[in-house]
């Protein structure tokens, strides 16, 4: 029997120490050098399109994908919701898969459509007429033909509906759906002209934001009203629960519910958070030096707008991305003029004209497309993006 004695035993602890040691520095060593990288990638616009082109193959080329063959294509309308992207022509709606294809085809009778789209949901209508269709998945759940003219239409994530309409005696009618499409409620306004309208994510409250004159004065006011209430109560300026008014001549442009209590409005000049009756500026939508040439608050929980420098050869663009919970700001910046802007809940598509960058609202590039040809318009939903084109829709994994 062999005998372990005390000094085998530290000799064997001296090197299981040393092998610790060494295997502690090796791991700090990897840590530096990956924090370096992510500091260099962060920091180095020229390292950054190096990693994001040949290490996280963030590059797509044109004609390397899944695509849609446009056979009429003067005379469409393509949109992106839920799983689908969906292309309306001569009173049809046919969906495609991320796959490019078909999986529904549904009779949609309309000449001029305005949409709205919310997770499953796309809300279809008839522009200055009276029919409208909530569609979700590949089947339309209902439709109607309205008593007054669709200027605007809104659904939120859970089917509900509301739609503002003129051309009646009032000067504007707010009517609110369930998701079966029956009638909630409707608020007439005589006095004033609605701009937008939203419901909470939790189906209790309309929010609509309206604009009034006296003389040459122009008053902007953003109204909340418990759903729940003006179903039970008559009068349904008894059911206001909030009521906001601009302290300037600015313009309310539209809104959007961010969570039950947090409501996002733009106007001409600015961008407001409004939250347990209280108004409070975002940021401005005018900068010294700088021109704002896009802005928007449809993202979930951020709202951003794009500013443009320009100097003797060159256009800077920078995107700003505002939490509008803690007010923290996240940049994207792309060295030329940006054409168009199509956002889609954490993500917005940036095209500059045969290029397209998608980026999310954590300010990192999430996809570049590059394109032979000038891109024509942009889809998103959750999944996948389609570029179109004249003749073709091309699909990308998003």
């Amino acid at each position: 029997m062999k005998i372990i004695g005390i000094d085998d035993n530290q000799e064997k602890t001296r090197q299981l120490n040393t092998k610790k040691l060494i295997l502690t520095i090796i791991i700090g060593i990897i840590a530096i050098i990956i924090i370096t990288l992510i500091c260099i990638y962060m920091g180095n616009r020229n390292f950054r399109d190096f990693i994001d082109k040949y290490v996280l193959m963030k590059n797509v080329t044109e004609n390397n994908l899944n695509s849609i063959t446009l056979d009429e294509p003067e005379n469409i309308q393509v949109y992106a919701y839920d799983k689908y992207i969906s292309i309306f022509s001569q009173n049809k709606l046919v969906g495609y898969n991320s796959s490019g294809k078909k999986e529904y085809e549904l009779s949609v009778e309309m000449s001029d459509p305005i949409i709205d789209t919310n997770n499953r949901f796309l809300l279809i209508a008839e522009k200055g007429k009276q029919r409208i269709y909530l569609i979700s998945g590949n089947s339309i759940v209902w439709q109607k033909d309205l008593d007054g003219n669709i200027s605007r239409i809104n659904v939120n994530k859970n089917g509900y509906v509301s739609v503002i309409l003129t051309g009646t005696t009032y000067k504007s009618i707010i009517q609110t759906f369930d998701n079966q499409g029956n009638e909630i409620f409707t608020t007439y306004l005589s006095s004033s002209i609605a701009m937008d309208s939203d419901i909470s994510a939790d189906n209790k409250y309309l929010s609509f934001a309206e604009i009034s004159t006296d003389g040459t004065i122009v008053q902007s006011r953003i109204k909340t009203i418990s759903i729940q209430e003006a179903k039970e109560k008559e009068k349904k300026s008894e059911t206001i629960i909030n009521n906001v008014t601009s302290q300037s001549d600015s313009t309310i442009l539209n809104l959007k519910y961010q969570d039950s209590n947090r409501l996002i409005c733009m106007y001409d000049d600015s961008v407001h958070l409004i939250q347990n009756g209280t108004d409070e500026e975002l940021f401005s939508l005018k900068e010294d030096g700088q021109k704002v040439v896009f802005a928007d608050v449809e993202l979930n929980n951020y709202a951003f707008r794009i500013l443009e420098k320009n100097s003797l050869l060159s256009t800077q663009s920078t995107v700003e991305f505002m939490n509008v919970g803690s007010k923290k700001t996240n940049i994207y910046t792309v060295d030329s003029v940006i054409k168009e802007v199509y956002v889609n809940s954490n993500l917005i598509a940036l095209n500059l004209g045969s290029e397209v960058y998608f980026v999310g609202t954590n300010g990192w590039l999430n996809k570049k497309y590059t394109s032979s040809q000038e891109v024509r318009k942009i889809v998103m939903n959750n999944e996948f993006a389609g570029i179109v084109y004249r003749d073709k829709i091309e699909i990308i994994n998003l």
